[in-house]
């Protein structure tokens, strides 16, 4: 490929780790449980390395788990992980911005924003002029947020 990921090493981890004996049908297998920033650079099962956006995929039909990096969970797998990281780096940038919609979704999925921030997240997310209290709440649930994600994920 060139460009340091290799989806032959990658195919055949994640063909070994998978019920199916194919990549079309074993890549259906896995889905997103997390992520998590790295503080310190990681290797993807490509064996691309350095990585810092690790993804834990878990295949739905034997349990297994392993970890891969951003790129290769959206190229390969097609898992859009890299919407929920840019959110997580729009309100890094700015506490007070929104999260877009993948991250809204993903967090509450996961139980880190719970049923009533998440209805205030979808009903704010557009807002671009907040109350100061609507602002407080918006920017104390992204603080909970990152702090979920600079640890080593969420079950972390």
């Amino acid at each position: 490929m060139g460009d340091g990921y290799n989806f032959q090493v990658l195919s055949q981890q994640i063909l070994t780790r998978s019920q199916a004996t194919d990549w079309d049908t074993a890549r259906k297998e896995w889905v997103l449980t997390d992520i998590y920033e790295s503080d310190e650079a990681e290797t993807c099962l490509c064996e691309h390395w350095p990585i810092r956006e690790i993804c834990v995929i878990r295949n739905r039909l034997n349990g297994q788990s392993t970890e891969v990096g951003n790129v290769c969970v959206k190229r390969f797998l097609g898992i859009r992980s890299d919407l929920i990281f840019a959110g997580i780096k729009r309100i890094r940038k700015d506490i007070s911005k929104s999260l877009n919609a993948d991250s809204i979704v993903f967090f509450h999925e996961r139980g880190i924003i719970t049923p009533w921030e998440y209805g205030f997240l979808q009903d704010t997310k557009l807002k671009r002029v907040l109350t100061v209290r609507q602002t407080e709440t918006r920017e104390n649930i992204n603080r909970k947020v990152l702090a979920t994600v600079s640890r080593r994920g969420i079950g972390g």
